[in-house]
């Protein structure tokens, strides 16, 4: 699980694409612009469905990668470094 403090990157060696072009579309420009580089997690946000259950692993992580903010699903990143208590 992804929390405030951890060290993220793209785990873009495990996506399967959709098929719709504007989905490649998307994950080749998230993929040239953040493939690679660590981000620092700055605030996770557990996702509810409509029923009002949240289910595990369903998150939105803002991140802070080349001076700026950004939000990913967290089926879209992996952990590299975890923060120590």
């Amino acid at each position: 699980m992804i929390k405030k403090g951890n060290l993220v990157m793209l785990a873009d060696d495990r996506w399967k694409v959709p098929g719709a072009l504007s989905a490649i579309k998307y994950f080749h420009r998230i993929q040239k612009n953040y493939s690679g580089k660590p981000m620092l997690v700055i605030e996770v946000f557990e996702k509810e469905q409509t029923s009002g259950v949240t289910l595990a692993g369903n998150q939105t992580i803002v991140v802070f990668v080349d001076g700026h903010k950004h939000a990913f699903s967290s089926t879209l990143l992996k952990v590299i470094s975890e923060e120590k208590d």
